[in-house]
């Protein structure tokens, strides 16, 4: 089997979860389990039906980010032809903090915050904290490629959106410490006139911004995915399949 161009990954990664937080917000809003104005992206998602939405898209957002992961990974590990030790490194690194911010999307979706929340926020810092560490990899990897491999256009790009990210992140947590200093009565339902009221919305901005940046990130992708091609080859050892498996000739050559 051959796979001509890999750049719908990237794509349906933002679709699938834009959709889905803009699915859940509206849910959620009519049901009147959060307020309207700017609640965080998981408290859009921690009351059913729209947990339940947001739980399964979620997962499945999360493994089509681990699979463009591996194709960046791959991609990179393709056009480095020479013995580029540094290249390498950096393209081992991507991929495990790639495969870590996708197992943090995994448990956001699958620990709601009203249930779990110490491992919710455990898994949002690994999306958003190692997020960002991902991209400023990639950014950094992406700057190196140049000029032999990519253009300075794009990376560029990917600086801009690592530094915007970075810096709205940063905000974000402080200001939800510090809107968290005195509780609110209800987290779901913050109210105007309740103290740290201006810092949590400061924070829930933030974090949308955030959520925003990343998925921008990742289609920047889309043109260098449309230029790969990954071939899946099978080989059977056996005549029979109830047959065992045992060494021969050609195997040992292969070895």
């Amino acid at each position: 089997m051959c796979l001509h161009g890999m750049s719908y990954l990237p794509i349906l990664l933002v679709v699938l979860s834009t959709a889905t937080f803009i699915s859940t917000y509206i849910i959620a809003i009519y049901k009147d389990d959060v307020s309207a104005d700017f609640p965080y992206i998981s408290d859009t998602g921690t009351k059913p039906p729209e947990s339940c939405i947001f739980g399964q898209f979620l997962n499945i957002s999360a493994a089509i980010c681990l699979c463009t992961v591996y194709v960046r990974y791959k991609l990179v590990e393709s056009l480095s032809t020479t013995d580029d030790q540094m290249l390498r490194c950096l393209n081992k690194w991507g991929l495990a903090l790639g495969i870590i911010t996708s197992l943090g999307l995994s448990i956001v979706a699958n620990f709601q915050e009203t249930l779990v929340e110490p491992v919710h926020i455990a898994g949002a810092g690994l999306v958003f904290g190692v997020g960002v560490v991902y991209a400023a990899l990639q950014t950094r990897l992406t700057y190196y490629m140049h000029p032999d491999y990519n253009g300075l256009y794009i990376a560029r790009i990917r600086l801009t959106l690592t530094l915007v990210s970075l810096v709205v992140m940063v905000l974000t947590f402080i200001c939800a410490a510090i809107s968290r200093r005195i509780p609110p009565k209800d987290k779901l339902h913050w109210k105007p006139d309740e103290p740290g009221y201006v810092e949590h919305i400061v924070s829930t901005v933030g974090e949308w911004i955030t959520a925003i940046t990343f998925l921008l990130y990742f289609l920047t992708f889309v043109r260098d995915f449309t230029k790969i091609k990954i071939e899946v080859k099978s080989f059977v050892a056996v005549r029979h399949l109830d047959d065992p498996v045992y060494p021969n000739e050609q195997t040992r050559l292969i070895a």
